[in-house]
């Protein structure tokens, strides 16, 4: 008897999505190919070494370490970690320095609580109600199993009894700004921590959702950071037999009578399969590889408002410092002297002490100081005609910030070496990120966050997954939309999706 021939899956993008969704389109008998533009994969889970010193450019942390979790087991079943894997701890979110009195958001929720109260006692009744509402938050669920509206009706009611909990806290939470929920407190440096813990345009349900996974311990960093989370996964993406083409740009995909076919290369090669998975950058695969011919309107919506729906961009600026530093914190937040990047104000920075993940004190250790910016940023650096003048920008721009590092951390010239800088438009060249976006659109409080199917209108044979299929976007929501993805693929199908999460 002939053996029927396997469907082929192209999937556009090897960062956590693509992977992901490779690694369980595997699982359910496909033949899966990964084309990824740059020369590794990952996306933008990823690293890099400047002056034989690691940047980590993404997971300072990452969501779901927590074997009790909803995440875990995804994680664990694509190889990224499991109850085995070397882990830094961590016990808080961050420090924040008001002229040498420092407040910590810790981990334990009654240290939080009690540190808070300590800082503000004058607000100690809302202090209360905050640290409920986190408790509330913890009843949090993700739909990890399978796609929303792919539930029946006993799925769907007991995942909404779930959440009963954080219903009403939730219901407050969607529609408060942080700086708006900032000045309901009395006082000053209270404001600025509620402010600046995310940024001002998050809605205060986002700070809830990032709290209660740091209180339920279900936060940790990979030993190796992310470039060693995106080896593990590949490894286990290889060891099932996938395909992966790195330095391989897709320029188009292929439609015949609206079915995806396969994919253009930049070097004008051809490729086709039954199913294609678009798990890159949404704007690029809408109004580049698709040429807006398939433009979803709520995604057009969303980019064409970027008041409403602001993004998440950034500017990392890294430092290799020579001197022991480790009695510093972790994560330390302090304010400056104001100054501005492209019109947009800068009034603290936010600084990563990588001295805890050296193996021995004597080794040279990493600095890195991420700027959250704003379209007034991108616009700036986009603005210049040469590379000379973007160059000269972006060193002033590390400059200034070398020189409060410096000062903060008691440090010299020869102890304190500005080794790289990266702007929205770093990660706009290599991984294609609309306006350099580094997750999705900011869930502000005017904005509507609602889970996407990924499926287009009009077009068969192809699925997007990634972060921008549900705000804020983030490693968590790559990996469950990837798995989701090929869910739908197995609908396409008409096949049972087989998930062999529970075999690890």
């Amino acid at each position: 008897m002939k053996e029927s021939r396997k469907k082929k899956i192209i999937i556009i993008g090897g960062g956590i999505s693509g992977l992901t969704a490779g690694i369980y389109a595997l699982d359910n008998d496909f033949d899966v190919t990964i084309y990824e533009k740059h020369y590794i994969p990952g996306g933008q889970c990823t690293g890099w070494t400047r002056k034989n010193i690691e940047i980590d450019g993404c997971a300072h942390w990452i969501v779901g370490t927590n074997p009790k979790s909803d995440l875990f087991p995804l994680w664990k079943h694509i190889g990224a970690f499991n109850e085995n894997t070397s882990y830094f701890q961590t016990e808080y979110f961050s420090k924040f320095d008001f002229d040498g009195k420092l407040i910590t958001l810790w981990k334990d929720i009654y240290k939080l609580y009690a540190e808070l109260v300590r800082l503000a006692p004058e607000d100690k009744k809302r202090i209360r109600q905050f640290i409920r509402w986190i408790k509330a938050y913890q009843h949090v669920r993700i739909p990890v199993n399978k796609p929303l509206d792919k539930m029946n009706l006993w799925e769907i009611t007991k995942f909404g009894l779930d959440f009963l909990p954080m219903l009403y806290p939730y219901l407050r939470a969607k529609h408060l700004s942080c700086k708006d929920y900032a000045k309901k407190f009395k006082n000053k440096n209270l404001q600025f921590i509620f402010e600046n813990t995310l940024s001002e345009n998050y809605n205060l349900h986002s700070l809830l959702y990032v709290l209660q996974a740091l209180t339920m311990s279900d936060t940790a960093v990979i030993k190796g950071g992310s470039l060693q989370v995106v080896r593990n996964i590949q490894d286990k993406y290889l060891s099932l037999g996938g395909k992966l083409y790195c330095n391989k740009e897709v320029k188009s995909i292929i439609i015949e009578n609206n079915v995806a076919k396969g994919v253009v290369f930049k070097d004008d090669t051809k490729e086709y399969a039954d199913y294609i998975i678009g798990a890159c950058d949404v704007h690029h695969i809408l109004y580049d590889l698709l040429d807006d011919k398939y433009t979803d309107s709520y995604f057009k919506k969303r980019f064409d408002n970027n008041t409403v729906y602001p993004l998440s961009t950034g500017i990392l600026v890294s430092f290799k410092v020579t001197k022991d530093i480790s009695s510093y914190p972790k994560m330390i937040a302090f304010k400056i002297k104001p100054f501005e990047i492209g019109g947009m104000p800068v009034q603290f920075l936010s600084v990563r002490n990588h001295s805890y993940t050296k193996e021995n004190s004597s080794d040279p250790t990493t600095l890195t100081v991420l700027i959250g910016t704003n379209e007034l940023v991108y616009t700036y650096f986009k603005s210049f005609k040469t590379k000379k003048e973007y160059l000269e920008a972006k060193n002033e721009v590390g400059k200034k910030v070398e020189k409060y590092v410096q000062e903060y951390f008691s440090l010299n010239e020869k102890e304190c070496e500005l080794i790289d800088i990266t702007t929205p438009l770093t990660y706009e060249r290599y991984t294609n990120a609309y306006h350099g976006s580094y997750q999705s659109y900011i869930t502000t409080a005017r904005s509507h966050g609602l889970m996407r199917s990924g499926i287009l209108g009009g077009l068969k044979n192809f699925v997007l997954s990634g972060q921008w299929l549900m705000p804020p976007g983030g490693l968590p929501i790559a990996l469950f939309t990837g798995k989701h993805a090929v869910y739908r693929l197995c609908g396409f199908e008409h096949k049972k999706f087989i998930n062999k999460e529970k075999e690890d």
